[in-house]
């Protein structure tokens, strides 16, 4: 009968198998590891029953070990990358090759294989498959958990100790499990760590609703100087824009009501899903696709200049365009993303429309804007019917009044003064105070334009990339982030930047060896984004959906069994082979014993083959000897007949086939 433990061991490994395949979505692969793990067990009882020693079984080569690194290898490369969360590909392909080694182990016991390393990539391997795997997936793996226990526990442990095990490993699983579902429905997490954690995983500033003062964290926090953005273009803009915003109302700026479009998918780059502003823009011949890659929750924008014409994005089936120039909507953290632009210097101007909604001024600030006026001194708009009115010559002295007055009047900081009070009006606290970034620069800035008839939008982004000689691309730091205007002029968007220069402020200078580390981070990653995403792909798209369309076929499990069928034909005609070739050499090994015999017997009797003299030959001679012979006694007689009877046997029967 079959050790109760070696069917829990097998039964174990076959719920690995099964698991890991529904996780993975490769079920027909689980299903041939199971059947594996079972001929494995059938072997070894029989094996076990009825071999007399271990040579039977197969001896544990590392070669077959290490070897199967490099299909997994290629596995992993082939496989497309997801833009949110962890890629299931990173835990079910080492979880595949952990299941490997331990058939590898498994079938080698007794000759090289170790059932240490057996149970260790067997327990590997069941964890791993409860990656995305359904519920009946855990609650079997649950089950082969406590199997594996069992069957490699120590033989002869109480029952009792079993049930205690089983209650303790129950209620660490539902506790924690309850206490992951408290913490995700409640969000219930404070303190120093979770401030910290918001503060490094999160920039502030580019949300579709953007509250003045959202900069603050990117300038004041530890992580300032942290590279969030790599754009690998040596021509990189000057500035990046996230998003241009229509209204403000107490504090906020929030983009348009309504975005002007719905954009869906017009071609694919690879994984790659394109978007363009209008038909085929991307795909005129002056037209650059341009790599960015982040590591910064992007609120669903696309980064991308001014004077962008498409995009391009994985996991996003539509994005929704707005008239500002701006891609938006795509859900979850982007990690890269393309942007396509015309293939030249970065543009100045950037040609479109306006409408009344970038003149609103909320009502609350009329009376700062007034008085902030009259403070600069702005000239008066003269009246539609004035002959001498100059539209852009009013519009650029205004722009310069402003400029002028912001660096002689201002100072730059990275703190307002009494900002953190309650129920306070930030833009008049920063009239009052004279001091504050980007973002109240650009919002008065904004404000006071739309108040002079002039129409401008808010916008945020990066500014002023760090560019490196002999690197392929620049980066933008935390502390790149950046408020700006863009003002409307004779039917143009042109960018009006009213900061002043952050004079006395400075930041620590990046060492020699962080601007190495930098290098090889950022080339390392292209290398990965060249290899998993890179164009070369729809070579392999092609060749994969091929394989999917053959692994679908029966054809392809008619062949495979066919295949099969001939190795082990192979195998046996090898194996009766083998044993012919033994029943042979124990038949000759009979004829020289008996040959030597003869010759012993001769020699007694004084009669001695000559060197190099064949059996026939010498027979012949042996028989011409005895008739000459005195037979001296009847034993004489007999041992020189029995002689002479041995040589024509082996003569006779020796080369005969058997």
């Amino acid at each position: 009968m079959m050790n109760f433990r070696e069917i829990c061991k097998t039964v174990f490994f076959c719920i690995v198998s099964v698991n890991l395949g529904a996780s993975s979505g490769l079920e027909i692969l689980g299903y041939i590891f199971a059947a594996l793990f079972i001929a494995i067990h059938v072997k070894q009882f029989v094996l076990s029953k009825f071999a007399t020693n271990q040579s039977k079984i197969p001896r544990y080569r590392k070669i077959f070990a290490y070897g199967a690194i490099v299909p997994c290898a290629l596995w992993w490369v082939l496989t497309p990358s997801v833009e949110t969360g962890v890629s299931p590909y990173l835990v079910f392909i080492p979880a595949w090759y952990l299941l490997y080694l331990a058939w590898l182990q498994k079938r080698s016991l007794g000759n090289g294989g170790y059932e240490v390393f057996v149970v260790f990539n067997g327990i590997a391997a069941l964890f791993m498959g409860l990656f995305h795997a359904p519920r009946a997936c855990i609650v079997s793996g649950a089950v082969a958990l406590l199997l594996a226990v069992y069957a490699y526990g120590r033989p002869r442990v109480a029952f009792y100790k079993y049930l205690l095990f089983v209650l303790l490993y129950a209620s660490l699983c539902g506790s924690s499990y309850i206490g992951f579902k408290y913490w995700k429905s409640n969000r219930h997490y404070g303190g120093r760590w979770a401030e910290d954690y918001y503060v490094k995983n999160r920039m502030m500033g580019f949300d579709p609703v953007a509250a003045l003062g959202s900069f603050s964290s990117n300038y004041n926090s530890r992580y300032n100087n942290e590279i969030v953005l790599r754009i690998w273009d040596t021509l990189a803009p000057t500035y990046l824009r996230a998003a241009a915003y229509e209204k403000y109302v107490a504090g906020i700026w929030k983009l348009p009501a309504n975005a002007e479009k719905k954009l869906y998918p017009a071609r694919y780059r690879v994984d790659y899903a394109v978007f363009e502003s209008e038909d085929s823009a991307v795909a005129v011949p002056n037209v650059k696709s341009v790599w960015v890659q982040a590591t910064l929750d992007n609120f669903g924008f696309m980064f991308a200049p001014a004077n962008v014409v498409g995009v391009a994005s994985k996991n996003a089936d539509s994005l929704d365009y707005y008239s500002t120039n701006v891609f938006a909507g795509a859900n979850g953290k982007r990690s890269d993303w393309y942007y396509y632009v015309p293939d030249s210097a970065e543009t100045l101007a950037i040609a479109g429309e306006s409408d009344t909604s970038f003149l609103q001024i909320p009502n609350k600030e009329r009376k700062l804007l007034d008085s902030v006026s009259v403070a600069m001194a702005l000239p008066r708009r003269c009246v539609p019917d004035c002959s001498n009115f100059d539209a852009v010559q009013f519009a650029v002295q205004n722009l310069k009044k402003i400029e002028n007055y912001f660096i002689q009047k201002f100072k730059y900081s990275y703190i307002v003064p009494g900002v953190g009070t309650a129920s306070i009006n930030r833009l008049e606290l920063f009239w009052n105070t004279k001091e504050g970034y980007c973002e109240y620069y650009a919002t008065l800035a904004a404000l006071l334009l739309r108040h002079q008839g002039i129409p401008a939008r808010y916008v945020t982004g990066f500014v002023h990339p760090e560019r490196v000689v002999g690197r392929p691309y620049v980066t933008f730091r935390r502390r790149h982030s950046h408020a700006w205007v863009e003002v409307y002029i004779d039917r143009k968007w042109y960018i009006f930047d009213p900061t002043p220069p952050a004079a006395g402020i400075s930041f620590a200078k990046t060492s020699w060896f962080a601007i190495k580390l930098e290098g090889l981070k950022g080339r390392f990653s292209y290398v990965l984004h060249l290899l998993k995403d890179g164009e070369w792909r729809r070579v392999v798209d092609g060749w994969q959906a091929s394989s999917e369309r053959l692994a679908s076929s029966p054809v392809l499990y008619a062949c495979l069994a066919a295949l099969l069928v001939l190795l082990a034909i192979f195998r046996f005609r090898g194996q009766w082979r083998h044993t012919k070739r033994q029943t042979v050499s124990k038949e000759a090994a009979r004829w020289i014993a008996l040959l030597e015999n003869t010759e012993k017997r001769l020699a007694r009797l004084g009669f001695v083959r000559s060197p190099g003299e064949t059996v026939s030959a010498f027979a012949k001679r042996a028989k011409e000897a005895s008739k000459k012979a005195s037979l001296k006694d009847s034993l004489y007689e007999t041992e020189w007949t029995l002689a002479l009877k041995q040589l024509y046997e082996y003569e006779n029967n020796r080369w005969r086939k058997n």
